[in-house]
């Protein structure tokens, strides 16, 4: 790779949101079982006050905070000492190799990391092949032994809101209820369980150990529209109103035993601000060959610059260069698709220019066929999926998986926002600077990424930017 310190001039073309991202995962049962005790360490479920008109359902009115929690005995593990830099990598690969399952045609938003995170929380309870697969699938990401891994991923992430004062200098103490942070990211775990549904404690430690998370009793049996609007509420609150309904009505039903949902918001300032005075209607050669013309953002700055084999990269910083946005302009995008891992990407990075970039793209799309082609088909199959780990009262398997993303890229900054719902129904050293023209003028890949980690938040494709 020919890796320079360059002066760029970007222009990337594409208007879309980076919004949320989630995925659903459904967890059937097979048959019926009588029902059991509320899970040890778990209160009573909360009732609310009976309606006073209308079909108000006993959990349509509930915040998720109102629910009764089940957790764990076990304390969150110690954060392995890498920043979490191995589970980010597993976490990559997994999403290039769903990049790679993904419709080839078409502009593309999706969570790597909310995926891998809801699923990461299934994984505690597989057992024999089910398990197997999902490793595989995963690249080992939520396997055994690997809480202080996640761990200290989601503490990495943790530390990366940044707040400025007027000079743009950091805020040693800022104030969130009066300052707004120039890059803000949340990313938050869940689980809502059936009440009366019997888990398995070591479960319920090992979703505390690795991720912080606990379980909400909601009521899907009898209030199945209830504990939808409950999860919805949920999501939409951790991604700032950008996903508020990531559950359609049918994605849950009576059978419903578990929904694990993982929740990402970002929102980040650039760097170096783009001047909307230069932002103008350029020429995007789209995947098709047809030339569109789109609003292009310009800039004339210093940035990672990177040009190898078969593509042109530059990584545009946020505030404080915590996390980045990596545009990829490969010369064919299914041959560099086809190609691309952790380790690929990262040889990416070793660089520095200058650019510009403006789009949003929403996607929202079921997994199962593309996780089933991955590798782990077992957990879908109603008959022979082994979740027993996360309770043996009834069989549960993989419904379905939802994943849902969106993302708003312009002068400014970034706004995006990632949801992940899991439910499961019963039944190179720079050189001297030099002056260089990068003009997105094709299709184009983009990866949003942690300095720290190197975990990718948010990655797509770009074939048409001015699709709506």
């Amino acid at each position: 790779m020919d890796s320079t310190m360059s002066k760029i001039r970007t222009a990337a073309t594409w208007r879309r949101t980076i919004g949320a991202a989630l995925i659903a995962l459904v967890v059937a049962g097979c048959g019926s079982a009588a029902a059991t005790p509320t899970p040890a360490g778990t209160t009573p479920a909360s009732t609310n006050p009976a309606p006073t008109g209308g079909t108000a359902t006993p959990y349509s009115t509930l915040a998720p905070g109102d629910l009764a929690m089940a957790r764990g005995d076990a304390a969150p593990a110690a954060p392995a000492a890498d920043y979490g830099a191995a589970a980010a990598a597993q976490i990559n690969d997994f999403g290039f190799d769903l990049l790679r399952q993904l419709d080839p045609n078409g502009n593309v938003v999706a969570s790597p990391m909310s995926i891998a995170l809801a699923l990461g929380m299934t994984r505690p309870g597989a057992k024999g092949q089910t398990a197997t697969e999902m490793d595989k699938v995963l690249h080992a990401f939520g396997s055994d032994g690997q809480a202080g891994e996640i761990q200290a991923l989601l503490a990495a992430l943790a530390a990366k809101d940044v707040y400025l004062d007027a000079d743009g200098a950091p805020l040693a103490s800022p104030d969130p209820a009066k300052d707004s942070p120039a890059v803000e990211l949340s990313i938050a775990d869940e689980a809502f369980i059936q009440k009366d549904l019997a888990i398995e404690n070591a479960y319920l430690n090992s979703i505390t150990t690795s991720y912080n998370a606990g379980v909400a009793l909601v009521d899907y049996k009898t209030d199945t529209e209830g504990a939808r609007l409950v999860i919805n509420k949920w999501a939409s609150d951790q991604t700032r109103g950008r996903i508020p309904n990531i559950l359609n009505p049918g994605d849950i039903d009576a059978s419903t035993r578990l929904v694990l949902v993982n929740a990402i918001y970002l929102k980040a300032a650039w760097d170096a601000e783009f001047d909307p005075n230069l932002t103008a209607n350029r020429p995007f050669t789209t995947a098709s060959g047809t030339i569109a013309s789109v609003p292009t953002m310009a800039i004339d700055a210093t940035y990672g610059y990177a040009q190898g084999t078969g593509y042109q990269a530059i990584d545009l910083p946020y505030t404080l260069h915590g996390m980045s946005m990596t545009v990829v302009v490969p010369d064919d995008m299914a041959s560099f698709v086809a190609s691309l891992t952790d380790s690929k990407l990262h040889a990416i990075l070793d660089a520095e220019t200058e650019s510009e970039v403006d789009f949003q793209l929403e996607t929202r799309i079921s997994l199962v066929d593309a996780l089933s082609a991955m590798g782990m088909p077992t957990a879908f199959n109603p008959d022979k999926a082994d979740f027993s780990g996360i309770t043996t009262q009834e069989r549960l398997y993989i419904g379905n998986v939802i994943h849902q993303a969106n993302i708003d890229v312009v002068e400014q900054g970034t706004t995006a926002a990632a949801v992940t719902a899991v439910v499961m129904v019963a039944g190179a050293a720079p050189a001297q600077p030099r002056k260089v023209t990068f003009h997105v003028d094709k299709p184009f890949l983009y990866f949003i990424h942690d300095n720290s980690s190197g975990a990718v938040l948010f990655m797509g494709r770009v074939d048409d930017p001015s699709a709506k």
